[in-house]
């Protein structure tokens, strides 16, 4: 009976299939019948590439839609410029004065020979200008022998002041006491006509030249 079923169910079985078919089902065993070769199966055994899944269609964007910002990207470390820095203003420099007296009648740089060339000028009665090489302080003494011309002055009744320039000199009249000292002397009687004027540089506070003016007649 059982068999019966089964052939109907599968008439396109064979004579073999179906004794196999009788035995099972006499042992309780069901034969299922083997599935139709798939699609993607080739006659050679190799399997077919799958077919390509559908992608969805792109939607157009909605009309209130925000577009999307595009980031600058951030500049490495040290690679942006460094702004220049603003130029200090150099200090202010005082430019130095010139000496009263451009052209002066001697220079005072050889002292041994400073005595005879002042004696030989002053002899001549016009003013006679010393030009320093080596300006000394106002505060010292002035120096050997130019020191003694102007004692002279002084000694023998002339007057010696002072005159600043390149601004306003400040507390110059207290030391003439310092630049002379003693009597008169009998090698520099030529500066007895005479009265002295000693240029001092107020910036740097230095004698720069000493001028020798005739001494004024005293009526």
């Amino acid at each position: 009976m059982a068999s019966a079923v089964l052939a109907q169910a599968n008439p396109s079985a064979t004579p073999a299939q179906g004794e196999a078919n009788d035995g099972a089902a006499a042992r309780g065993v069901r034969i299922i019948a083997p599935e139709a070769p798939s699609t993607n199966n080739v006659a050679n055994g190799q399997q077919a590439a799958p077919a390509p899944t559908p992608q969805p269609a792109a939607r157009p964007p909605a009309a209130n839609a925000i577009a999307p910002v595009k980031l600058r990207p951030a500049d490495p470390v040290g690679a942006r410029p460094v702004p220049a820095a603003a130029p200090v203003p150099a200090p202010a420099v005082l430019k130095a004065c010139d000496r009263p007296v451009a052209k002066p009648t001697l220079r005072f740089a050889d002292p041994a020979r400073f005595d005879r060339a002042l004696k030989g000028k002053l002899r001549r009665g016009k003013t006679v200008v010393v030009d320093l090489d080596s300006p000394y302080p106002v505060a010292n003494e002035a120096p050997a022998p130019l020191g003694a011309w102007l004692n002279e002055v002084e000694k023998s009744g002339g007057m010696v002041t002072v005159s600043p320039y390149c601004q306003k000199g400040r507390g110059l009249g207290g030391f003439l006491a310092k630049l002379f000292g003693g009597g008169p002397a009998e090698p520099y009687k030529a500066a007895r006509a005479y009265d002295a004027v000693l240029h001092v540089d107020s910036v740097d506070q230095i004698v720069t030249q000493v001028e020798f003016a005739p001494r004024k007649a005293v009526k």
